[in-house]
């Protein structure tokens, strides 16, 4: 049913839109490569969309270039005026899919958010499937709204959300969000970065 539900929603060109943002700044790919803290490689696969970006990157990505986040997922030619207010339909997000998640960022026309909404759909059951935790600057929020979800966190025991539960942790230290059943889980999941925000 998922893979069927997610046929249906169109992948967002990242690559696209990231070579797009380093054209307008005039950068080489080893330029952004140094203010991002990502390899020049790893930078020119997601810009020929052979890669896809954890969050953790997502944010290296947006400091590299000099941009809020939300600039990533934005079509330039539909951005709206810096208003308070943004909604997204059901299941019309900007799809950005990992080998641990599927991300489908939430209101993604709106520049210069404090927060990043998303849902997300965890694939990933075993920390193994996983890697090592991810870290970065900012706070996270996250509420299950389907199957069973184990969180894990660098300096907590792992924590099972049923469905409903909320967790609210920083993001510096590491973590990573499990699939606890048999089938996969959805999380309303909510980030921020002052850092990539500018307002550290």
């Amino acid at each position: 049913m998922l893979d069927a539900v997610t046929e249906e929603r169109d992948e967002m060109d990242l690559g696209k839109r990231v070579r797009a943002l380093r054209a307008n700044i005039d950068m080489t790919i080893k330029e952004v490569s140094l203010r991002s803290g990502m390899s020049a490689s790893a930078i020119s696969k997601i810009e020929n969309n052979q890669l896809s970006p954890t969050y953790e990157n997502i944010i290296k990505l947006a400091r590299g270039l000099g941009v809020d986040i939300s600039e990533l997922f934005s079509d330039p030619s539909k951005q709206m005026p810096r208003g308070r207010r943004s909604f997204t339909r059901k299941g019309q997000g900007k799809i950005i899919n990992t080998k641990q998640y599927i991300y489908e960022m939430l209101c993604t026309d709106l520049i210069g958010k404090k927060m990043m909404p998303l849902k997300a759909t965890l694939k990933a059951h075993e920390i193994r499937d996983f890697g090592k935790l991810i870290a970065h600057v900012g706070e996270e929020v996250v509420i299950v709204l389907s199957g069973r979800v184990e969180l894990r966190t660098e300096f907590y025991e792992p924590l099972i959300l049923e469905e409903g539960d909320c967790a609210y942790f920083d993001s510096t230290m590491g973590h990573a969000c499990l699939a606890a059943g048999d089938g996969d889980a959805e999380l309303f999941w909510v980030c921020s970065s002052n850092e990539v925000l500018g307002l550290s």
